[in-house]
Parts: structure tokens; C-alpha cells; sequence
């Protein structure tokens, strides 16, 4: 067997869908996620971050908070509404791989780390990504099978 069966990538498409769904609930519930954020980030723990992605944080996402945490929430909520329904599901597991990494990168975790979470979750992502998972079970299916036509 030359090739991994679609219906497994769904699973992994839903899956994915499901947690960023799932993390996007209490961000959206809670009042106020900006501060949350910004505690997280200023935490004795982000020291074990790597240095460039520390002045990344400190000159960038810091004095702009509200809008990254803003685009934290929509891309969770786009991208596990986009592999929920597969729909767009290339670019949903492309905006879950750039959270998962950057979730990873603020934890000082690499994609070797044995208690890395966000990295299993990533290569979870890019299985989507290349698998073409929407195109079972999903809208993908859809548009792809009107686009041949």
C-alpha cells in the first residue's frame, strides 16, 4: 500500500478542527483575552523561548496585543471552522500550522521536544495540509469535483 487512505486524514481533519474549536470557545468566552495573552507572554517561562522569537514577542506582538490577540482568535476560529466542514482545507491547516508553531515556540519547545503537544499537532497539520483531507467528507469535494467539470 503505496498511499494512506483519505478517510484517516479526515479523522485528522476533524480532529483538528475540533481542538481549535474547542480553544477558541474559552478564549472567546473569557472577557478578556488580550491580558490573558499578555500574562502569558510575560511569564518567567518565556525565557526557555528561543532569543529571536523573544524580541519577536517584546517588539512586536507586545505593544500590538490587542490586534494579535484578535488574529489568534479569528485564525482559530477560521481554521477550525475551514477542517471541520473542509472547506478551504489546505488554507485552514496552514493557519493552524503557524499557531501550533508559534504556541510552540512561546512554551521553548521544539519539534523534537519529547512533551511537545503543539509540535504532534503541527505534524498532524501538515499531514492535513499535503493530504488533501477535504476532499472527503468535506465541501472541498465539492468545489473540486464542480471545478473538473
Amino acid at each position: 500500500m503505496d498511499r494512506v487512505p483519505r478517510w484517516i486524514l479526515v479523522i485528522l481533519r476533524v480532529h483538528l478542527g475540533v481542538i481549535l474549536l474547542v480553544t477558541v470557545s474559552g478564549k472567546i468566552a473569557r472577557n478578556d483575552f488580550t491580558a490573558e495573552m499578555l500574562q502569558f507572554l510575560r511569564r518567567p517561562g518565556m525565557a526557555a523561548a528561543p532569543a529571536f522569537y523573544r524580541d519577536y514577542i517584546a517588539s512586536v506582538v507586545i505593544p500590538h496585543a490587542r490586534l494579535f490577540a484578535g488574529l489568534v482568535i479569528a485564525g482559530e476560529l477560521t481554521g477550525g471552522i475551514s477542517l471541520l466542514f473542509g472547506l478551504g482545507t489546505r488554507i485552514g491547516a496552514a493557519i493552524a500550522m503557524v499557531l501550533f508553531v508559534n504556541y510552540m515556540l512561546a512554551k521553548g519547545r521544539w519539534f523534537w521536544s519529547p512533551d511537545s503537544q503543539d509540535a504532534a499537532v503541527f505534524f498532524e497539520a501538515l499531514a492535513v495540509f499535503l493530504g488533501s483531507a477535504g476532499r472527503t467528507f468535506g465541501l472541498d469535494a465539492l468545489l473540486f469535483a464542480r471545478r473538473a467539470r
